[in-house]
């Protein structure tokens, strides 16, 4: 639980990273349509969470350059609105990754399990990081099938990217869920359907170990490859964010 807690609180700080640095780049019109599908999750996340808290949704932008792909409307419960959307956003794309690691053969491979880095943590920091390095390098010889997987997800986790008061309200919900998890345990009260249900059972040490990890590793990629993008100057001002009206569109500069 100690690993998986770990892990999900990394891809949470990750995720503030990207979207820190990614800027608008997602509201130009050539990036949304070339990678709508790898949003389509995000969206989901998004749409749920505004018709729980009776948010109007305007409608997709998959083109129009300078607008998000959900053009929502104004939340009447903010304090609702902002910890459920940002919570749903990050599980959509816990599950994405998930949904990746079933359904693509090589993608589960290619990742350690958590069973094997707590083992290789045992034996010192060096056998730690060897597992990964030896993951990793297998990355390249990969199917077509498998790199696609890997791009997709980086679509993805670029999408989820949170602001600082979703990074905070994420962050609040998962310690305490896992708190909440963790005094139940120690109160002698049995939640079988989060501790020991058919789910974990399915998915605790395996899959969704796995699912965690990669998604860890690409989101690492990605926030690097950000920084990356913001030491090239040519870059810069297509990571800034550029004036726009109330409805969400450029403002015109003459």
């Amino acid at each position: 639980m100690i690993l998986l807690l770990s892990l999900m609180l990394g891809v949470v700080l990750l995720s503030w990273a990207n979207g820190q640095l990614r800027g608008d780049l997602l509201s130009r019109g050539v990036l949304k349509c070339f990678m709508f599908p790898a949003l389509m999750p995000d969206a989901l996340a998004r749409t749920i969470a505004c018709l729980a808290t009776a948010t109007p949704i305007k409608g997709l932008s998959p083109w129009t350059d300078g607008e998000p792909l959900l053009i929502a409307g104004t939340c009447p419960v903010e304090r609702l609105g902002l910890p459920l959307s940002s919570v749903l956003r990050t599980i959509a794309l816990i599950t994405a990754s998930l949904i990746l690691v079933l359904n693509v053969p090589g993608l589960s491979a290619l990742v350690p399990s958590p069973e094997t880095l707590e083992l290789a943590a045992q034996r010192g920091p060096e056998a730690f990081f060897s597992k990964f390095v030896a993951a990793t390098n297998q990355w390249p010889g990969s199917g077509a099938e498998v790199i696609l997987a890997l791009v997709m997800l980086a679509g993805m986790t670029l999408a989820a990217g949170l602001r600082h008061a979703e990074a905070i309200a994420t962050l609040c919900v998962f310690v305490g869920f896992t708190g909440l998890m963790q005094a139940g345990d120690w109160l002698g009260i049995r939640m079988s359907t989060f501790g020991n249900g058919w789910f974990m059972q399915r998915f605790y040490e395996a899959e969704f170990g796995k699912a965690l990890i990669l998604l860890a590793l690409i989101s690492t990629a990605t926030t690097l490859g950000l920084m990356v993008l913001h030491a090239v100057p040519a870059s810069i001002g297509k990571l800034r964010p550029r004036p726009v009206n109330d409805t969400g569109r450029l403002v015109s500069q003459s």
